[in-house]
């Protein structure tokens, strides 16, 4: 039997005051992680997305298991869809973001993002890539998982768009493991779903309004082999970049309605 495609009026706005609540919650989390070490933080991180995907009724389904994460830090690359991306990355990889300017001055997720250790970039200056670089390559030697989206812009998740390469540098000259971490969204009835996309014109609001609108979200995570480890290290940031972004496109289109042929993966930077 199909499932409702909706939830009732009583139901979002009952999901709408928990994540109100679970705001208030994570600001007192938030504000106390200068206090913790890594450890600590890393747990923390991680129950907070949990949290928050619980309150939305998000379920995460992967078909296989994470890398032995002994081998963290790691820098994770995945495809971006929505603002959810984060808190389901976050619930299995911990560390700081890698986010445009604007993410700084969002409410909650902005100082989440800060206190985790997130670097902010100017989209529209490529003067700020080295010093980025760099302070992602520090966070590495100090142990910290790294993530972003090489794609650089959201998309409606049933394609990817062309990986920007310039970013991966990091991993090379910190001799770090790329983590290449595909996500699909689908609706209760098992559907891919472009409804909780953050892309064109949705605002944040409409954007948590269509979320807490379906009954249940179930998103599928597909993590690559690691990247840039013995058996497969490069000193070229557009092979590497090319063979995260291959993984993850693949998983995409592995049952995207999508027809057009995806975007042309050729990169300058």
């Amino acid at each position: 039997m199909t499932k409702s495609e909706h939830t009732s009026l009583i139901t979002r706005f009952s999901r709408i005051f928990r994540l109100a609540v679970w705001l208030v919650k994570t600001i007192r989390r938030v504000n106390r992680f200068k206090t913790l070490n890594e450890t600590e933080r890393n747990k923390e991180l991680i129950s907070i997305a949990h949290n928050l995907l619980d309150i939305l009724h998000i379920k995460v389904n992967s078909e296989q298991s994470l890398p032995n994460t002994a081998s963290m830090p790691w820098l994770t690359v995945a495809n971006h869809i929505s603002w959810l991306d984060i808190f389901v990355l976050m619930s299995y990889i911990p560390g700081g973001f890698i986010a445009k300017q604007s993410v700084k001055s969002w409410p909650v997720i902005g100082r989440l993002a800060t206190n985790g250790g997130s670097v902010y970039i100017n989209r529209q200056s490529r003067q700020d890539i080295n010093p980025v670089i760099k302070a992602i390559v520090l966070a590495l030697h100090e142990g910290k998982n790294v993530l972003f989206f090489p794609e650089a812009y959201t998309s409606e998740g049933m394609t990817t768009l062309p990986f920007k390469a310039a970013l991966f540098q990091a991993a090379i000259d910190a001799e770090t493991p790329v983590m290449a971490v595909a996500m699909r969204y689908y609706n209760s009835n098992g559907q891919r779903t472009s409804k909780v996309a953050f892309a064109g014109k949705t605002s944040l609001f409409r954007s948590l309004w269509n979320i807490v609108s379906m009954p249940e979200i179930i998103v599928k995570v597909d993590f690559s082999a690691l990247l840039n480890i013995a058996e497969n290290k490069t000193n070229d940031r557009f092979s590497l970049k090319t063979q995260a972004e291959d993984f993850i496109q693949n998983k995409v289109l592995m049952d995207s309605p999508a027809t057009a042929t995806a975007p042309s993966t050729s990169d300058s930077i």
